[in-house]
């Protein structure tokens, strides 16, 4: 470990939390938005397709979810064990996690992409999905997970950098993975430059081939050390007691990540029985509340390298106060963005879809939803504590009762009740009562028996 991730310690350990976290949190917000700018784009560009095909990538994401979300839980454990021993200055310790976590990454991502690519059909059947979406679903949902395994690099390369307190570089790798999907969505979904039209499967290529250079540039940067570390063939070499420590806390917070991820299937089945307008109107007021989310995101993951190495040297004190900060920071800037969605909301529908039902729907949407938004990134900071503490088996709890018992079941319930307006309600209420269990189990202070 070089001097500049132990400079970037010293600053985690002592500076004022809220100037870290506006510090730690810049480029990922940068990330996150740009990581939206391409969801935005790939929506603007498959609804000029229409209303089938701009519902594919929705109706592809909570399967997709539900396999990766398996693995990404190890990515959460391997986040924890790599910032606390990097927080107690067991920087040869941190470095043997994270190839430890390369190697379950890549062991993991080679089964779950295959895996997945053989059943998509059978899964999709089992959602009850439009039958008018189906076919574009399979293909896009197949070449997700073809790609898995270069998604899971970048992966591990991330929760690696940011447990060390690095989001710069991950950001850049990540940003210039997404241009190049940005710029080849129009070229292979509307065959330009003498490629062929391939609608939804275009969409799909450009993610995977922009994966695929991302994951290349990753490996080249371990190689060279040229970010200030570089890894060798040795750290990769499973370690028998780490690599069973990272399974077993990561394999709670897999199944809650997979169990939740599912849970969205539900959900997405739920909506889709009121038909294509309902799936459409969702998959476009979603991606627009995600512009808050691009700032709640990154302050929660800013906050996790804070707590982690906070928690390495056991300085719960200052943990509390990243915790305060973090509570407030979150709900005032998710107020304050909200306004200005709820504000334009029709607007902002129609830029996406010319659709007037699937606009009307979409604004309802958005204004039952955008009521109990604070209260969910408020829930994203104490969940972000319970996982990089290393209390897995309780964030999963947390996570699982917020979805299947609180959102699935009311979402369904009041849907039989109101119909749309009924699910969307229901996912509201979901989130305010699950942040004030959260903040519960916050006051019971078990995240304070860390891992290190």
């Amino acid at each position: 470990m070089t001097s500049r991730f132990e400079k970037i310690r010293e600053d985690i350990l002592t500076q004022d939390p809220l100037k870290l976290m506006w510090k730690l949190s810049l480029p990922l917000v940068v990330l996150n938005f740009v990581h939206l700018i391409y969801n935005l784009t790939d929506t603007f560009w498959l609804g000029r397709l229409g209303r089938t095909a701009v519902s594919s990538p929705t109706l592809s994401w909570p399967v997709f979810g539900t396999i990766m979300s398996l693995g990404m839980g190890f990515g959460i454990a391997g986040f924890a064990f790599i910032s606390q021993y990097q927080g107690s200055g067991e920087f040869i310790k941190a470095q043997k996690a994270m190839g430890n976590l390369f190697t379950l990454f890549l062991m993991f991502s080679i089964l779950a992409g295959t895996t997945g690519f053989i059943f998509t059909p059978s899964i999709l059947k089992t959602m009850k999905i439009p039958p008018d979406t189906f076919d574009n679903t399979v293909i896009y949902l197949r070449i997700m997970f073809a790609s898995i395994p270069f998604s899971f690099l970048g992966f591990a390369f991330s929760f690696a950098l940011r447990a060390l307190g690095d989001t710069r570089t991950p950001t850049f790798i990540n940003i210039l993975g997404m241009i190049l999907n940005v710029a080849l969505d129009p070229i292979l979904i509307y065959g330009l430059w003498g490629f062929p039209k391939m609608g939804v499967l275009g969409a799909a290529l450009a993610t995977a081939i922009s994966n695929f250079f991302s994951s290349l540039l990753v490996l080249r940067l371990i190689q060279t050390g040229k970010m200030g570390l570089k890894m060798h063939l040795s750290d990769l070499k499973p370690d028998l007691k780490l690599s069973v420590n990272i399974i077993t806390k990561g394999l709670p917070a897999s199944i809650g990540q997979s169990l939740n991820s599912l849970g969205f299937v539900f959900l997405v089945s739920i909506i889709s029985k009121f038909g294509s307008v309902a799936v459409a109107a969702y998959s476009i007021g979603d991606r627009i509340i995600q512009l808050i989310f691009t700032i709640s995101d990154a302050i929660n993951q800013a906050l996790g390298s804070i707590l982690g190495q906070n928690l390495g040297i056991k300085n719960f004190s200052r943990v509390k106060e990243a915790i305060k900060k973090a509570v407030l920071l979150n709900a005032g800037v998710i107020s304050f963005f909200a306004i200005f969605i709820y504000l334009g909301r029709g607007e902002l529908i129609s830029i996406f879809i010319k659709d007037p039902q699937v606009i009307l729907e979409g604004k309802n949407y958005i204004e039952k939803f955008i009521v109990a938004m604070p209260f969910f990134g408020v829930f994203g900071v104490f969940s972000s504590l319970a996982m990089v503490s290393g209390r897995t088996t309780e964030g999963m709890a947390l996570g699982l009762i917020r979805l299947w018992v609180l959102r699935i079941p009311m979402a369904y319930y009041f849907g039989k009740l109101y119909g749309t307006t009924g699910v969307w309600i229901g996912m509201n209420l979901s989130n305010i009562i699950a942040c004030l269990m959260a903040y519960l189990w916050y006051l019971r202070g078990t995240w304070k028996k860390t891992l290190v």
